[in-house]
């Protein structure tokens, strides 16, 4: 019985540490397919190509909010942070945005990225940036 609880168990620790795994690396390919996205349509440095996408109207608040505001949140950009405050509405549950992604910048998605960046909770992932 012994045995089985052993086999039960380490089976469990290896597959909780290969899904911590093919989430951190598919986090970072997601992070570096954005960046590559925005440099191609605003050269400069991923952090400049990122605030410009997220800073265009003429794009669509759903990309603005999932592919921008979330990509430098998970870069943790302290350049981005006075650019996500002006277009934070004080509202953390996104109750303003809610049915209205086409129209409106995520709010919650915005709440998320600034409160990362100054309190530095999400892990670091400074190393996809070229």
């Amino acid at each position: 019985m012994r045995r089985k609880i052993l086999l039960v168990s380490s089976g469990l620790i290896a597959l909780a540490a290969i899904a911590m795994l093919v989430f951190y690396f598919g986090v970072g390919l997601t992070v570096k397919s954005n960046i590559k996205h925005c440099q191609e349509i605003f050269p400069g440095s991923p952090e400049d190509a990122l605030i410009a996408y997220m800073l265009d109207e003429s794009k669509h608040p759903e990309d603005r909010s999932h592919v921008a505001i979330w990509t430098l949140s998970q870069l943790e950009s302290e350049k981005a942070l006075p650019h996500l405050k002006k277009l934070y509405k004080n509202d953390p549950k996104g109750k303003t945005c809610a049915d209205n992604h086409d129209k409106e910048l995520c709010q919650y998605e915005i709440h998320k990225a600034i409160e990362s960046i100054e309190k530095g909770r999400l892990i670091s992932y400074k190393r996809f940036k070229e």
